[in-house]
């Protein structure tokens, strides 16, 4: 995949749009703080294949934040309980429970974009 200006500046967005650092993006993504940082001072010409499949859907969810910020935000109660028990937790269940979310939510994707590009299986 070719690494245009154009997706350098989404991905430079998206990460200041929903992670606090490089490091958390590229870790959330799987792919290394080094690589991101080259690809956002467009130290490289190309984005390998694999390491798009693992950004490109990041880049997505960005870009529908993008069509509904607009909107107000609007929980289920079931997101409203699980916010108020959370709130509830020490600072350091929180985080590792947060991490274990992060972690459910990967596989749970990598699975649906595996079963997206390989649509017969």
């Amino acid at each position: 995949m070719k690494l245009t200006r154009e997706i350098a500046k989404a991905l430079q967005e998206c990460i200041e749009d929903g992670f606090e650092s490089v490091s958390e993006f590229a870790k959330f993504a799987n792919v290394s703080t080094d690589t991101v940082t080259k690809y956002l001072q467009c130290e490289t010409a190309s984005i390998k294949a694999d390491t798009w499949r693992r950004i490109q859907p990041l880049l997505k969810l960005k870009s529908k934040k993008i069509e509904t910020h607009h909107k107000p935000l609007e929980l289920t109660s079931d997101e409203k309980i699980l916010l108020d028990a959370f709130a509830d937790l020490p600072d350091d269940v929180q985080r590792q429970k947060l991490m274990e979310i992060i972690e459910i939510a990967k596989r749970y994707n990598r699975r649906k974009l595996a079963a997206a590009q390989n649509p017969a299986q």
